[in-house]
C-alpha cells in the first residue's frame, strides 16, 4: 500500500524570558537559522501606530490619551507599578495581538518551525497554543546587571521593572527546555542549534 505525501502543520515554538535575559539575542538567531520568527512586541508597536479600535478602548478604560510617546511613556511608568492595571492593558490588547499572529502563522504553512517571540507568553496565556516553550534564563543578579548597564537605570527601578513580569524562576516552571544565557551568547547559540538538531532528529 503506498503510502501519500500528509501536510504537516508547522511545530510552534513560544520562546519567551524576562527583561534584559536574553531573549530578544536567541530570538535574532533563530532568524539567522531562517526559522520564521513572530515577534509580539513589533505586532504591539503597529497596533498602538494603527487600531484605533484598540486604542479606544484602552484610553477608556485608563481616562487619558494615548497617542503621543509621552503618553505611552506615562501608560508604561502607570503599567510598571500597577500589577492591576497591568493586568487590565493585558487583556485589552492581547486578543488584538493573538488575532495578528493568527494572521501571520498562515504566511508559514509550508516551514517546519514557526517561534513566536512574547516576553509575557506565560502571563496572557498563549503557551496554550505552542507546541513546544523555551525560557531563556538568567540568574537574578545578572539581568538586574544587565538591565542597569542596558537602560541606565537604578537596582531600585531594574528590581520594579523585572517585577513587572512574572520572575523567571516562575517562567521555567512552564518550560520545556530552558536556555541558559549566563554565559556568553556563543554559548546560547549552541544551545539553540542543538535543540534544532534534536528537534529535526525526532522528526525524521
Amino acid at each position: 500500500m503506498s503510502v501519500q505525501n500528509v501536510n504537516i502543520s508547522p511545530l510552534i515554538i513560544g520562546l519567551t524570558g524576562g527583561i534584559a535575559s536574553g531573549k530578544s539575542e536567541a530570538s535574532q538567531y533563530f532568524k539567522k537559522l531562517n526559522i520564521p520568527v513572530i515577534d509580539s512586541d513589533v505586532i504591539v508597536k503597529k497596533l498602538w501606530e494603527s487600531n484605533e479600535e484598540m486604542i479606544t478602548k484602552v484610553e477608556k478604560h485608563f481616562g487619558f490619551s494615548i497617542r503621543s510617546f509621552d503618553d505611552r511613556k506615562k501608560l508604561s511608568h502607570l503599567i510598571f507599578h500597577n500589577s492591576k492595571e497591568r493586568e487590565a492593558l493585558n487583556q485589552l490588547v492581547h486578543p488584538y495581538v493573538f488575532e495578528e499572529i493568527e494572521n501571520l502563522k498562515k504566511n508559514y504553512c509550508d516551514q517546519k518551525f514557526i517561534v513566536i517571540d512574547m516576553p509575557l507568553l506565560i502571563e496572557v496565556g498563549y503557551q496554550e497554543l505552542c507546541d513546544i516553550i523555551l525560557v531563556v534564563y538568567v540568574s537574578l543578579e545578572t539581568q538586574i546587571s544587565r538591565l542597569i548597564k542596558r537602560d541606565h537605570i537604578d537596582r531600585s527601578e531594574a528590581l520594579s521593572r523585572i517585577h513587572s513580569q512574572l520572575l523567571l524562576e516562575e517562567k521555567i516552571k512552564h518550560a520545556d527546555l530552558i536556555l541558559d544565557n549566563n554565559e556568553s551568547k556563543e554559548n546560547l547559540y549552541q544551545q539553540i542549534d542543538a535543540f534544532i538538531r534534536g528537534i529535526q532528529n525526532e522528526k525524521q
